[in-house]
């Protein structure tokens, strides 16, 4: 599911990390358990706020520090206690090579991916037709609320959205 959608004009996605997990409260009512994010959203600002979100809200994060190469594996954790002077960026990355931190970036593949695909052939949302931000925004939330309610279609058929309704 879909739990937060919006169109900037940003190039990175460095300036969404916040906004995003704090729509998907707002839409939702509850704090995300868990947030897996790509490399763009990597900044010094975001790294601080994953620290911020993990003691206010309990949304552990694991964001990608950087990209790998084609058949580049992640090589496992160093051994022992985290040097007191790394950076937030070389802790996140750290965070990333542990057991825990590879499973859980890992399902990123099968969570977050695929939604793009499904909007991309499903719906032909491979370009959005309305033009300016409020369009642009507007298409994709719509899109978004589709592929949500398709999600739910599956899940609970027709008798379950009659039930729903009734």
């Amino acid at each position: 599911m879909i739990t937060a959608a919006d169109v900037t004009t940003n190039a990175s996605d460095a300036l969404n990390y916040t906004p995003m997990l704090d729509q998907s409260h707002q839409n939702t009512g509850i704090h995300p358990e868990q947030a897996l994010v790509d490399a763009g959203y990597c900044s010094e600002t975001n790294l601080e706020a994953v620290r911020g979100r993990r003691v206010t809200c309990g949304t552990d994060t694991f964001m990608a520090t950087g990209r790998l190469g084609h058949d580049e594996q992640v090589p496992p954790a160093p051994r022992g206690c985290i040097p007191k002077d790394a950076t937030l960026k070389e802790r996140m990355a750290r965070k990333l090579r542990t057991e825990p931190g590879r499973k859980a970036y890992s399902r990123r593949k099968a969570i977050v991916e695929p939604v793009f695909g499904q909007i991309m052939t499903c719906q032909n949302g491979r370009r959005l037709l309305l033009r300016g931000a409020d369009g642009a925004r507007g298409e994709w939330r719509l899109l978004a609320a589709c592929h949500n309610f398709r999600k739910i279609f599956r899940h609970v058929g027709t008798a379950g959205l009659a039930a729903a309704i009734a």
